[in-house]
């Protein structure tokens, strides 16, 4: 049976599950910003915030860490790059290169904006379903003329609805290729190649699958969304979350 990743709709009955998916994709926009202008006691506060909003949804830590890890490695490249890049005193020299202390805490603190915005994306997905996703979306590109919002709403809810699919994609070829005794193999390029490859060959394959399935039972984008009305509850959690957000922007 296949094992759900952290990045999968888990249901619950929580406030976060019960919000209005439009407020839950305005807030995510909302806080994605505010991260890139925030300072630490910001960032700090909104790292709290998601870490109290991982433990309501009662994602996996250990199972979150380990999906995340090539996100990690790509964090450590960012980090080496700034910590070589940016001027400023120097730490330590070794083949000319010489990292600085300015570099180290510009690039903790941009793998930290990172890596919020990531967590803030996996809190989105795990609390909300995808037919409610794709709802949301259309409603929120209805007023805008010239946008297929059905169309586009259509998109959104099969990149969700892939996100699991993908990783759960990896982490069979991982398992195929460990097997294969190809993590043996120190080359990291290597490893990649081999990784990258079937990987991508799996995932469109999949998507090829999915739209032969669609086509095959007349699926038509335009169809018609009932009306939900949106409760009091949501209206002031909705406030509260603004409420926070412009906090974040004037520390």
């Amino acid at each position: 049976m296949t094992n759900l990743t952290p990045f999968h709709y888990r249901d619950g009955n929580t406030l976060l599950h019960s919000l209005d998916a439009r407020f839950k994709i305005i807030l995510l926009i909302l806080m994605s910003l505010a991260t890139l202008k925030t300072a630490v006691l910001a960032l700090a506060s909104l790292t709290a915030l998601i870490g109290l909003s991982i433990a309501i949804i009662r994602v996996p830590i250990l199972s979150l860490i380990r999906e995340l890890r090539y996100f990690f490695f790509l964090l450590l490249i960012v980090f080496s790059i700034r910590m070589v890049a940016t001027p400023g005193d120097p730490l330590f020299q070794v083949f000319k290169i010489t990292p600085t202390k300015q570099g180290m805490l510009h690039g903790l603190l941009v793998c930290w904006r990172l890596l919020l915005v990531v967590l803030m994306g996996l809190v989105f997905v795990s609390s909300t379903r995808i037919s409610a996703i794709k709802s949301a979306v259309e409603r929120l590109l209805a007023p805008i003329p010239l946008v297929p919002e059905k169309r586009v709403a259509t998109m959104m809810g099969l990149i969700v609805r892939f996100i699991p699919v993908i990783f759960q994609k990896a982490q069979d070829v991982g398992e195929a290729q460990k097997a294969r005794c190809v993590t043996n193999r120190k080359n990291p390029f290597y490893r990649l190649q081999v990784l990258s490859m079937p990987l991508l060959r799996g995932i469109f394959q999949d998507a090829d699958k999915l739209a032969i399935a669609m086509t095959a039972r007349c699926y038509d984008e335009n169809q018609a969304i009932t009306p939900k009305k949106i409760p009091k509850s949501d209206w002031l959690l909705f406030g509260s979350g603004l409420f926070f957000w412009s906090v974040l922007m004037l520390i």
